[in-house]
């Protein structure tokens, strides 16, 4: 297993850039989406309620950070997910997010 105490500044700014594309609340809704099955642009504007415009910037970005294939059909491209570990992470924060809220709710109710 990598030693990753010892990452060089290179390293920890691609890590960073990395983390960075989940930032976006419009791209954890792209994802998350996309997690019940390949979706074209048009169906994501319609279930996102957003403009084709944003949604369209935001697969740019995530297809450019590798999480995203892209497959055109006909006159339009259909997007999947390429890298599930992207399922993880958010599994990984939903969990932290809980466990806060579980122990800030018995706080309030202790009172």
């Amino acid at each position: 297993m990598p030693d990753y105490s010892e990452l060089d500044r290179q390293s920890l700014e691609r890590i960073a850039s990395f983390f960075k594309v989940f930032a976006e609340p419009t791209r954890l809704a792209i994802l998350q989406l996309l997690r019940k099955g390949p979706a074209s642009v048009n169906d994501l504007v319609a279930a996102l309620s957003t403009s084709q415009a944003n949604v369209s910037k935001q697969l740019k970005t995530l297809h450019a950070a590798d999480l995203l294939n892209r497959e055109p059909r006909g006159t339009q491209v259909i997007y999947s997910i390429s890298e599930p570990i992207v399922f993880d992470l958010c599994e990984l924060v939903c969990s932290k997010l809980n466990r806060r809220a579980r122990a800030e709710a018995a706080v309030v109710y202790e009172i």
